[in-house]
C-alpha cells in the first residue's frame, strides 16, 4: 500500500514539473510541492492508523484468550471443589456405616455374653435336692478359695450348714470367656480341700466328693458335691445350655 502512495506521489511531481515548465509560475510549483509532501505525509498515518488497528485487535482477542482461560481455570476449580465435597461425603457415609456396624457388633457381644439365667435362679431350682445349705460371699470365696468375684456377671457359692456333710454347690457366670479356665483351676481346687478334710475322718463323704468334678458350658463353670449331685447337674445344664 504505501509504494502505491509513493509511485502516485512522483506522479503527481512529474505532473507538476511539466506545468511550471510550460506556465514559469513558481507559486503553482509550491503549491503543488505543498500538496506532494502533505500526501507523502499521510502515507505513514495511514499505516499508523491500520498498524494501531492490528494492534488492538491483537490486545483484544488475547484479552478473549485470557478470560477463556480464566473461565476454563474457574470450571477446573469447581469441578475439583466438586470431587473433594463428594469424597468427603463418601468418606464420612463410610465412617458412619463402620460406626453403626461397631456399635452393634458391641450390642451382639453384650446379649451373647448376658445369654443364659442367672447363677442364683439356676440354684434355685436344686434347693430340694439338698440338706439345709448357707450360702457365702463375695469376701469368703476371695479369702478362702482366691476367686475374684468382679470377673463374674453372677455366681452362687452354697454349703452345707451340717459341717460333717461334703454337699457343696458352685456356679459361676465369668464375664469374659478367658477366665473360664482359671475359674475351673479355682473350682478345683476347692474339690481338692474337701476331699483331703473327709477323707480320712468320714469315708461315705469323702466318696461323694470323690465323685464329684467341675464343668463348664460356655462362661458357666460349676461343681456339685451332693449325693444328688447328677440330677443337680442335668438342671444346670439345662439352664445354661
Amino acid at each position: 500500500m504505501r509504494k502505491n502512495i509513493i509511485a502516485t506521489t512522483a506522479a503527481i511531481l512529474a505532473a507538476s514539473a511539466l506545468i511550471l515548465n510550460g506556465c514559469g509560475s513558481t507559486s503553482t510549483a509550491e503549491v503543488v510541492t505543498t500538496a506532494a509532501v502533505e500526501t507523502t505525509t499521510a502515507a505513514p498515518e495511514t499505516t499508523t492508523a491500520a498498524e494501531t488497528t492490528k494492534e488492538e485487535t491483537t490486545t483484544a482477542a488475547e484479552e478473549t484468550t485470557t478470560a477463556a482461560e480464566e473461565t476454563t481455570t474457574a470450571a477446573e476449580e469447581t469441578t475439583e471443589e466438586e470431587t473433594t465435597k463428594e469424597e468427603t461425603t463418601a468418606a464420612e457415609t463410610t465412617k458412619e456405616e463402620t460406626t453403626a456396624e461397631e456399635t452393634t457388633t458391641a450390642a451382639e457381644t453384650t446379649a451373647a455374653q448376658s445369654t443364659g439365667a442367672d447363677p442364683s435362679a439356676i440354684y434355685s431350682k436344686v434347693t430340694g435336692l439338698l440338706p439345709g445349705m448357707i450360702t457365702v460371699d463375695a469376701n469368703y470365696i476371695s479369702n478362702y478359695y482366691g476367686i475374684d468375684a468382679s470377673q463374674l456377671e453372677g455366681y452362687v457359692f452354697a454349703m452345707a450348714e451340717d459341717v460333717t456333710k461334703a454337699d457343696t454347690v458352685a456356679i459361676l457366670k465369668a464375664k469374659d470367656a478367658s477366665a473360664v479356665a482359671a475359674l475351673a483351676g479355682q473350682l478345683s481346687a476347692v474339690q481338692q480341700q474337701k476331699a483331703q478334710e473327709l477323707q480320712d475322718y468320714m469315708p461315705e463323704q469323702y466318696q461323694i466328693v470323690a465323685a464329684s468334678t467341675v464343668k463348664t458350658i460356655g462362661n458357666y463353670v460349676y461343681l456339685v458335691m451332693s449325693s444328688n449331685g447328677a440330677a443337680i447337674e442335668q438342671t444346670i445344664a439345662a439352664s445354661v445350655g
